[in-house]
């Protein structure tokens, strides 16, 4: 019997595919060797099954190729759970991910088990129903195939990192090679893992360098998930864990921590050990290039770590079944979450009602930590997890007049619904008092040192200019005073708002007065 058979989930749905898996796995099994028990997936199984589960739910799966790994281009696959798969819908994405670390393989049967669950669920399930059919829900069981290959081949059962050729020697070697892929992202990248490619927590030449954290990258700028759950098993530290972002010296706790904080809580309350007893909520600190400090910081979504077991990645076989039911208890918890508390809405032009991609400024969870929260471009959508409370939300694009809303009230259940339509630049402005506002141009551009932007702007009127990252951050803000001609000009020195230089790259310099906006590109050199 395999492990697909005969079994009965906690719906007391039978799971799917015996009989397919059946014929699709048995090449797979016969010339395979593990060094582990055979109830833990390998990749060549991990493929079969999810081809059989698009194949056998068309109606409610999408199963993609999202990209390759860094060094030997395996294939990392992707399975979109919806009533409506093939569509970008309307909707909210919420996102599950295994196999950061090649040997933290618990990741990748609960993702699997996860979709078993929720595929054969459907149409039988009510409460499986209502979020397959309410939510976009995304599922990356394997994100680091060739490291895991090398724990599932009995090459080492401790190995950690991807197998990028360090040393560029064209051999595999296990004490210089890979990149710790869950300290390879570009939010403070720098300050994470380590730079020595020796070490099992090298953190990669540079931000990004790996196709397997840029797989995650392009997947949350395009998607814009409001939840990511990246599962981890901890081989060498204490686990049990749902850590969240996060706590950063100089700033404290994230300007959404309420929220953040909540969510964790609720899904550690959620997760039970094999003890019963729940996990336990703890932050991470935000000085490291991790996927949840990445995912919230730029891109705006609660990422969540869940630290599976305590000091151990490879449980014995007969526990697994247990620890992936106990564990998905809680990830269901999100498909619920969404719905609120929070605040949805669109965002469009006044004039054509076409969607815009704008800034949703939440002002009491607002901080120069973290990116502006854009909607999406297909829709001008945009998903914000609150607090019951009371706030003032403001909605900013390039191009229109920003619209405000006080004393939006978040109840303690559902979305609040906030509609936002904004007018363009010179609707409405009288004859008598042109808008004006323009940046004439920046001097040197490029430059090293510093950069003096001059602008164009009604006279006698506060103006400023705000630096962006290429990326969306506001950098810095820089307050200008305007001549009684309607002229003024800011130098920049390429330093944000703590006094320290910024990386060389792409800026935007963004003038705005109560008449207008305008921008410019800059390119800064150190």
């Amino acid at each position: 019997m395999t492990r697909a058979e005969g079994r009965r989930d906690r719906f007391g749905v039978r799971r799917h595919g015996g009989v397919i898996l059946a014929c699709l796995l048995a090449a797979a099994l016969a010339t395979q060797a593990t060094a582990l028990d055979e109830r833990f997936h390998t990749i060549n199984e991990v493929r079969s099954e999810l081809l059989a589960t698009a194949s056998a739910y068309p109606a409610i799966t999408v199963l993609d190729t999202i990209g390759y790994s860094t060094e030997l281009g395996y294939p990392i696959w992707s399975l979109k759970i919806s009533d409506n798969p093939g569509v970008n819908e309307d909707e909210p994405v919420i996102l599950y991910n295994g196999v950061h670390h090649a040997e933290e393989v618990m990741g990748l049967e609960i993702c699997m088990w996860m979709i078993d669950e929720l595929t054969s669920g459907y149409g039988v399930v009510d409460s499986v129903t209502a979020w397959i059919d309410a939510n976009e829900i995304w599922v990356i069981p394997l994100l680091d195939p060739e490291g895991h290959e090398v724990v599932t081949d009995g090459i080492s059962d401790i190995w950690r990192k991807n197998k990028r050729d360090n040393n560029n020697n064209g051999v595999f070697d296990l004490d210089y090679d890979g990149v710790d892929l869950n300290n390879n992202y570009d939010f403070n990248w720098d300050q994470g893992g380590s730079a020595n490619p020796e070490n099992e927590y090298y953190r990669g030449p540079y931000g990004f360098s790996e196709n397997e954290t840029q797989i995650i990258r392009d997947f949350c700028l395009e998607h814009q998930p409001v939840f990511s759950l990246n599962y981890h098993t901890p081989r060498s530290s204490v686990g049990y864990y749902i850590y969240y972002p996060w706590y950063w010296a100089g700033y404290s706790f994230s300007p959404d921590h309420l929220v953040i904080f909540d969510v964790a809580t609720q899904l550690a309350n959620r997760t039970l050990r094999e003890d019963d007893i729940p996990f336990t909520t703890l932050y991470g600190y935000a000085t490291a290039g991790k996927a949840r400090n990445w995912q919230y910081g730029v891109v705006g979504t609660i990422g969540l770590t869940n630290e599976i077991l305590s000091q151990e990645s490879h449980p014995e076989a007969s526990r697994v079944d247990d620890i992936c039911q106990r564990q998905t208890t809680g990830a269901y918890y999100l498909l619920d979450r969404v719905e609120g508390p929070g605040i949805t809405g669109h965002v469009t032009d006044s004039e054509t009602r076409a969607p815009l991609v704008a800034e949703v400024k939440v002002h009491e969870n607002w901080s120069e930590q973290i990116y502006p929260r854009m909607t999406d471009p297909v829709y001008g959508r945009y998903w914000r997890m609150l607090t019951p409370g009371t706030y003032t939300v403001e909605f900013i694009a390039l191009g229109y007049f920003s619209q405000t809303f006080d004393s939006v009230v978040v109840d303690s259940a559902g979305l609040t619904v906030i509609d936002a339509s904004l007018t363009p630049w010179g609707t409405g402005v009288s004859d008598e008092e042109p808008a004006g506002t323009k940046i004439l141009g920046a001097t040197p551009n490029p430059f090293r040192g510093s950069t003096t932007v001059t602008f164009a702007a009604p006279a006698a009127r506060p103006a400023e200019i705000e630096i962006f990252s290429a990326g969306g951050r506001l950098i810095r803000r820089l307050p200008a005073s305007v001549s009684e001609h309607g002229e003024g000009a800011v130098t920049w020195n390429g330093a944000d708002e703590r006094g320290e230089l910024v990386s060389s790259g792409v800026y935007f310099a963004r003038l705005a007065t109560d008449a207008g906006f305008d921008r410019a590109k800059l390119v800064y050199v150190r």
